[in-house]
């Protein structure tokens, strides 16, 4: 990929809200985007295109989709944005999508997959097992053939293959390493010429904590709740819960190394501000949808559990979040 980069193969793994998003913006740009997808949203993406509302008004563009990544053929640039519980299952689909060169960008919610490879320290090539057991993603997509990515994005699907996005569209990307590169700042460039706010950073895991912190705070209450973004960090109801869930969330970052640059009351504003938003736990929940309790609950106790650190109301929410998704339960 040059400097300029060119009409590269860009590929999208997952047609959900984030991936039609990106692939929207994407295409929009007059970039060639091949969208792996499957069932109703495959048809849609077929015959209209993949459609987004966003706050910069209706983008709709053609799309190169397939059930098959061998039908997709390598990619110079492949966006993951499935579920991170998905991804494990994916491999084999994406595997014709990977080329010797091929540049991943992992598009998900929650502790990656890689969060310990390529940054040093004591548990430095480890696996994290709630989201990649028995280490295969780490052995398959690992640097210097990724780029780490946090989105700060909220989008719904209302139908298969459309999308809607009613705040600004920003990402934060980074090298596992925390180095500095061209291919980095070319990501940015390429996400940016796209309508995407997009900051290459030199210290990813500290986007990525300040994510998690929100999701954290948020997805698995939500669940519990069935309130939206805005119901969540305004009711007094819920107010000690969450500043409970905020606490324990930096507590860990702190004891990882993070810079993560909150105010407990700024952070509480800023999620209200985002308005009737419901999570995407909230959606897959409502749906009958297996949950990312996994990327987001599961491995932040992990990560806690390798330095000692309880986390009680976490563990709490976490597990009440997963009763209530549990198969027969009334949505």
């Amino acid at each position: 990929m040059d400097a300029s980069f060119p009409r590269i193969g860009i590929g999208i793994a997952g047609a959900g809200a984030i991936g039609c998003t990106l692939a929207a913006r994407l295409a929009g740009s007059g970039r060639p985007v091949s969208l792996l997808a499957r069932g109703a949203t495959l048809e849609a993406l077929r015959r209209d295109g993949v459609r987004l509302t966003d706050c910069q008004g209706e983008h709709r563009a053609a799309v190169n989709a397939s059930d098959r990544g061998a039908a997709l053929g390598e990619q110079d640039l492949l966006f993951l944005c499935t579920k991170a519980h998905d991804l494990p299952a994916l491999l084999p689909a994406i595997e014709p999508m990977l080329g010797a060169d091929t540049l991943v960008v992992p598009v998900l919610n929650g502790v990656p997959w890689w969060y310990f490879l390529g940054e040093g320290g004591r548990f430095a090539g480890q696996s994290v097992e709630a989201v990649d057991p028995g280490g295969r993603l780490a052995a398959r997509l690992a640097p210097p053939h990724l780029i780490g990515c946090v989105a700060f994005v909220t989008a719904e699907s209302p139908a298969p293959g459309v999308a809607v996005s009613t705040n600004p569209l920003r990402m934060v990307c980074g090298e596992p390493d925390n180095r500095p590169s061209e291919r980095l700042e070319r990501l940015c460039t390429l996400l940016a010429e796209a309508g995407i706010e997009a900051r290459a950073s030199e210290r990813i895991r500290d986007a990525l904590w300040t994510k998690l912190i929100a999701n954290l705070t948020s997805n698995p209450l939500s669940v519990i709740s069935g309130a939206t973004l805005e119901e969540v960090y305004s009711s007094p109801d819920l107010h000690e819960l969450v500043c409970d869930l905020l606490h324990e969330g930096l507590l860990v970052a702190a004891a990882y190394g993070a810079r993560v640059e909150l105010d407990p009351p700024g952070f509480l504003e800023r999620g209200a501000a985002m308005g009737a938003v419901r999570t995407s736990m909230l959606q897959d929940h409502e749906r009958g949808r297996p949950l990312e309790l996994a990327a987001i609950g599961d491995a932040v106790l992990e990560l806690a559990a390798k330095l000692d650190i309880a986390l009680p109301r976490s563990r709490e929410i976490v597990a009440l979040a997963r009763f209530c998704n549990r198969p027969g339960r009334p949505r």
